[in-house]
């Protein structure tokens, strides 16, 4: 009895520490350097802890839960199989190189470890999106002296933490369909995170991350069937209005966008072939050079940049270009860098849980057809930035995008076993 009671201690406190870590997690992420990784090795370790305890979550054990989600955990070790597909190909083994895939390969053990949390508890990590997006802008702010400068990175690439903040925006706005519609408070400050996620993603001056905008405002539209086609319409115009607005009044639309015309112009007439834009397509060309010479492998992941110099003396690419650290295209880079194992490991990153989430978007239920929105969103957000630069180079994303998956995947889960209970009880 004693035994049995300290277990549910145990498990109570560990529900608790999980939950107060994924909080923490979407609330310090982007503002406070590492506290991405100490707080993703903490959940590491609580997972471990269960794992050792024996503990089952539903009923249902680690391997269970694995073996039901099988094709998710496999997509999220596709990296880590790709990595060393090449190492065997190649004869080249490289300890360090394994880190990076290993933080998406320990998804499943993360994703049982959120299975533990109840429903309850989750809907908490609503206010961690809303503050985190409000931290955001006020961290742009700072570091852009209010847009004035661009900065390039503090400890995140400006355009890797401009999509992550705009998401927590997302996020905000669409977990209002965790609470009760009369609560004009309520959503009326997740409307305002929203705006904070857009602020910085203005600030940002990041061409990439604008482009996400659309596909964002398209995923909205598709989980909102709950409310009227002309409330939706107008506010699409209204959307309209403001991006044509800040594209004619803001100073920093128009400037970006005169700058890619520029680009274009002298790249194509060979003028200048290394502006920002030029040097994009050389590195594109050059990758798509290497895995034609590489297709089954790649070049390995640690001799990446040595192959750009060799492309640089065969006068593919200039020297320029050759001193870039990735391809400013994830499907590219991990094509040149490891080969068809390499694309069929970002097709499986972007599409495996897309998937589950895709297949709940229109849900009759609104807590589960939003939240499916929001790992769409995450999923979309991250395949279309990832066109025009490479995101899964930066440690901060690997366990932004694990978490958010288990969490939102968790979340639905969860939902869809109470509105089952509910159905059951009511027959």
């Amino acid at each position: 009895m004693e035994n049995i009671r300290k277990s549910e201690m145990h498990l109570r406190y560990m529900k608790l520490l999980v939950t107060a870590l994924i909080v923490a997690f979407y609330i310090l992420a982007l503002v406070v350097d590492r506290a991405a990784g100490v707080l993703f090795a903490l959940l590491f370790i609580a997972g471990i802890s269960l794992l050792v305890s024996r503990s089952r979550s539903d009923d249902k054990t680690f391997f269970q839960l694995t073996k039901e989600y099988w094709p998710l955990a496999l997509a999220m070790c596709g990296p880590l199989i790709a990595v060393l597909a090449n190492q065997i190909g190649s004869g080249e083994f490289t300890g360090r190189t394994y880190d990076p895939p290993f933080r998406l390969a320990i998804f499943a053990l993360i994703f049982w470890v959120f299975s533990f949390v109840p429903i309850k508890f989750m809907k908490h990590v609503q206010w961690a999106f809303v503050i985190g997006a409000f931290l955001s802008a006020v961290k742009i702010y700072v570091l852009t002296g209010g847009g004035a400068t661009r900065y390039g990175s503090d400890f995140i690439p400006i355009i890797i933490f401009a999509e992550m903040a705009l998401l927590l925006g997302v996020f905000s706005a669409m977990s209002i369909a965790w609470n009760k519609s009369n609560d004009v408070v309520i959503i009326a400050l997740k409307i305002v995170a929203l705006c904070a996620g857009l602020y910085v993603a203005y600030l940002s001056q990041s061409r990439g991350v604008w482009l996400t905008i659309p596909v964002l405002i398209a995923i909205a539209c598709v989980v909102t069937k709950n409310i009227r086609l002309s409330y939706k319409l107008s506010v699409i115009v209204f959307f309209v209005v403001l991006i044509g607005a800040v594209s004619y009044f803001g100073q920093i639309v128009k400037e970006r966008v005169s700058v890619a015309e520029s680009d274009m112009s002298q790249y194509s007439a060979g003028e200048n072939i290394d502006s920002s834009l030029g040097t994009r397509l050389q590195l594109w060309r050059g990758s798509w050079v290497l895995f034609k010479e590489h297709p089954i492998f790649g070049v390995g992941v640690e001799n990446f940049p040595k192959a750009l110099e060799e492309l640089s003396k065969r006068n593919i690419i200039t020297s320029a270009a050759a001193t870039f650290p990735h391809s400013h295209n994830e499907v590219l880079f991990m094509m040149s860098r490891l080969g068809l194992f390499g694309l069929f490991a970002i097709l499986g990153l972007y599409f495996a849980p897309a998937y589950y989430f895709l297949r709940d978007m229109r849900n009759d239920d609104a807590g589960v057809r939003y939240t499916a929105g929001m790992g769409v969103a995450l999923c979309l957000g991250f395949l279309v930035l990832g066109l025009v630069d490479v995101i899964f180079l930066w440690w901060e994303i690997y366990p932004y995008y694990v978490i958010s998956i288990a969490f939102f995947l968790t979340y639905i889960i969860k939902r869809k076993k109470n509105l089952n209970e509910n159905k059951s009880l009511l027959s």
